[in-house]
């Protein structure tokens, strides 16, 4: 079963991270959430206490997180999943609607790899067999963070990197290369659902998020300045007030 952290009482809110981080990147979320809310972070197969790494899919972790949900005996949650994270949780959301009651797609899309991106993956992968993951901060955080990142954030997202074992990343990006493309399945979300973007990020366009929203039927596009793929640890204060603001508007309706 996979590794997580529990904290908090009341509604599950359960976040699922990014790649190639753990856990850990949603401590300001848990901190601000958990005093109304029973917030679960846990660590995809290879990251963090969910050892040791093996290859999965996206829809095996999709039923991994299940088996969580079953152990902990959360019968309906809000999923918040974060570029890798939505890779995951959008397929769970369409699989088990009766699970997930709301949806948070973070920096993240519905469509497949297209062939320029699986190119770089394999590059990717090619490089980790080869030098490990001492060369991957450099080549990631440009992306990963935007301009107006602090210098704090910077170290925390290498660090991270940097605990990784080439081994679990080789698996994951392994995963996202092959995952399936869910754009015809979009206008058959159930849950309420926030699509989250970046006036910055480098890798998911804004204008991508927008079209994936207006394919959601009860979906809405929040989209936080000065931030790039990791709004919840550039800038946690908006982040966390726009989930706040979709939680609350979603329990009025």
């Amino acid at each position: 079963m996979l590794s997580y952290t529990e904290r908090g009482r009341g509604p599950a809110l359960v976040f699922i991270h990014a790649f190639p981080l753990d856990s850990s990147m949603w401590r300001a979320q848990a901190e601000h959430f958990s005093t109304r809310h029973r917030v679960i972070t846990p660590d995809i197969l290879g990251f963090g206490g969910s050892q040791p790494p093996r290859p999965w899919t996206m829809a095996q972790m999709g039923d991994e997180s299940l088996l969580l949900l079953d152990h902990l005996r959360i019968d309906k949650c809000t999923l918040a999943g974060l570029s890798m994270g939505g890779y995951i949780s959008l397929p769970l959301a369409l699989g088990h609607p009766d699970r997930i009651e709301r949806l948070v797609l973070a920096h993240t899309r519905a469509r497949a790899d297209l062939e320029p991106e699986r190119a770089a993956r394999n590059a990717m992968i090619e490089e980790l067999r080869k030098d490990g993951v001492a060369g991957l901060p450099d080549k990631m955080l440009p992306r990963l963070l935007g301009t107006a990142a602090s210098d704090e954030v910077k170290g925390t997202v290498r660090d991270a990197i940097l605990r990784t074992a080439a081994e679990a990343d080789i698996h994951a990006v392994t995963a996202m290369r092959d995952r399936n493309d869910q754009t015809a399945r979009l206008g058959g979300v159930k849950s309420a659902t926030l699509v989250i973007a970046g006036s910055g990020d480098a890798i998911m366009k804004v204008e991508d998020s927008q079209a994936m929203a207006e394919a959601i039927p009860r979906a809405r596009l929040v989209v936080i300045p000065n931030t790039g793929h990791l709004s919840n640890l550039e800038d946690p204060p908006a982040f966390n007030r726009e989930l706040e603001d979709f939680l609350r508007q979603s329990d009025s309706k």
